[in-house]
C-alpha cells in the first residue's frame, strides 16, 4: 500500500536538483559577455539553487533523526544508496555559486569563509558516502541483479571529482587569505581526484561488462547513462584547473600537455552524448521513460560538460569550439527547464513523496 510522506519518504537523489540548477546558473554566468540577460538569468537561477538546497536539507536531516528506518532501507537499496552523496556534492555546488556569483555581493574575505566551509563539509561528506557505497558494493554477499548494476554506481567516484569544482576556487581564494593552507588544498584536490578517476576507470568497466552480457536496464534508470558524461566533464575541468593552481603554487611551469590531454577526454564526451540519446530515442519508440527524480541524471552531467567545453574554448579558440558550448548551453536550458517543471509538478502533487511503509516485522528482522 502506498502512502504519501514527505519527509518519510524523500528520495536521496532530491540533492540533484541543486546540483543541476546550480550547474546552470555557473554556465549562465560565463556568457554574461556574448549574452545580456546572462546575469540577470544566473543570479535567479542560483537563487533557485539555493533555496532548494536549503528546502531539501532541513527534511532531510529530519529523516535522519525522526524516520532513520527509512533512511536505512535506502542506504541497502542497490540503487537509491548511491545518491546519499548528492548531498555533499549539492553543498560543493551552491559554494561554486558563491565563488562564481555571488562574491560580488559578499566580498573576498565572506566569500574565502563560505566557500572553504562548503568544501570542506564536502570533501568529508563525498569521502565517508564514497567508502560506504564502493564497500557495500564489495561485501555484498548476493550478486547484484543486471537490473541494479547501473551507471548510478559511478556516483561515488563523480562525487570525488566534483570537490575540485570547488577545490580549485578555494585554492585561489587561499593564496591572498591563508597561502600556508594551499599546498595542504592542493594536496587533497590531487587525492580526490585520483580517487575519482581511478574508481570511474574500475566501476564503469563492470558497467560496460554487465551491458554486453545482459539486457538494457529498465526504463527507469535510462537517464542513469547520462551519469557518465558527468564523468568526462568533471574529469576535463579538474585536469585544468588543478594544473593551472599547480602553475600558480610554482609546481609547474608548463600545463599545455595537460591541456591537450584535457581535451582528448572532452571529446569522448561526444560519444557519450551520443549513445545516451540513443539510447533514450530506443526506450522513446518503445513506450516512454516514466519520469522521476533520475530525470535529473540527464542536467548535472550535461551542466558539467558543458562547463568543461566553456574551458576547453577558452583555451582551443575555434568557432567550433565556441559554437559547440553555446549549443551545449541551448540545450542544457531548454532540457532543465521541462524537467525543472515536471519535478515541481510532480512535487506539488506529491507523486515524488510517494512509498511503502516499512512493515513492523521487517525492524524485528533487521
Amino acid at each position: 500500500m502506498l502512502e504519501r510522506h514527505v519527509i518519510k519518504y524523500l528520495a536521496p537523489g532530491w540533492f540533484a536538483v541543486v546540483m543541476g540548477t546550480g550547474g546552470l546558473a555557473n554556465i549562465l554566468y560565463q556568457w554574461q559577455k556574448g549574452f545580456q540577460g546572462g546575469y540577470i538569468l544566473s543570479l535567479v537561477i542560483a537563487l533557485i539553487a539555493v533555496g532548494l538546497y536549503f528546502l531539501v536539507l532541513v527534511p532531510w536531516v529530519i529523516r535522519w533523526f525522526w524516520f532513520f528506518d527509512y533512511v536505512q532501507r535506502d542506504l541497502h537499496h542497490p540503487v537509491a544508496s548511491n545518491f546519499f552523496v548528492t548531498m555533499p556534492v549539492a553543498t560543493i555546488i551552491v559554494g561554486t555559486n558563491v565563488y562564481t556569483i555571488w562574491s560580488t555581493y559578499l566580498g573576498e574575505t565572506m566569500t574565502f569563509i563560505i566557500s572553504i566551509t562548503a568544501w570542506i563539509i564536502g570533501v568529508i561528506g563525498v569521502t565517508f558516502f564514497s567508502f560506504y557505497t564502493t564497500f557495500r558494493i564489495i561485501r555484498v554477499e548476493e550478486s547484484p541483479r543486471p537490473e541494479t548494476t547501473n551507471f548510478s554506481w559511478i556516483m561515488a567516484p563523480i562525487a570525488n571529482m566534483a570537490t575540485l569544482l570547488l577545490g580549485n576556487s578555494v585554492l585561489v581564494l587561499s593564496l591572498s587569505h591563508k597561502p600556508m593552507w594551499s599546498m595542504s588544498i592542493l594536496v587533497v584536490n590531487i587525492i580526490m581526484l585520483g580517487i575519482g578517476f581511478f574508481l570511474f576507470i574500475f566501476i564503469s568497466a563492470v558497467i560496460f561488462v554487465r551491458l554486453i552480457q545482459h539486457a538494457l536496464p529498465p526504463a527507469d534508470l535510462t537517464p542513469s547513462f547520462g551519469i557518465l558524461l558527468s564523468a568526462v566533464g568533471l574529469a576535463v575541468i579538474a585536469i585544468v584547473d588543478i594544473t593551472t593552481s599547480a602553475q600558480y603554487l610554482g609546481i609547474l611551469t608548463s600545463i599545455e600537455l595537460a591541456y591537450l590531454g584535457a581535451a582528448i577526454i572532452w571529446g569522448f564526451g561526444i560519444w557519450v552524448i551520443g549513445i545516451t540519446g540513443l539510447i533514450s530515442i530506443h526506450y522513446v519508440r518503445r513506450g516512454g521513460i516514466p519520469f522521476g527524480l533520475g530525470w535529473w541524471a540527464y542536467i548535472f552531467p550535461l551542466a558539467a560538460y558543458t562547463i568543461a567545453s566553456q574551458k576547453i574554448a577558452s583555451i582551443f579558440l575555434s568557432p567550433l569550439t565556441y559554437g559547440f558550448s553555446a549549443f551545449l548551453t541551448f540545450f542544457l536550458v531548454f532540457l532543465w527547464s521541462f524537467v525543472f517543471l515536471k519535478t515541481m509538478a510532480s512535487a506539488f502533487n506529491g507523486k515524488l513523496f510517494l512509498g511503502i511503509p516499512i512493515n513492523p516485522s521487517e525492524n524485528q528482522r533487521a
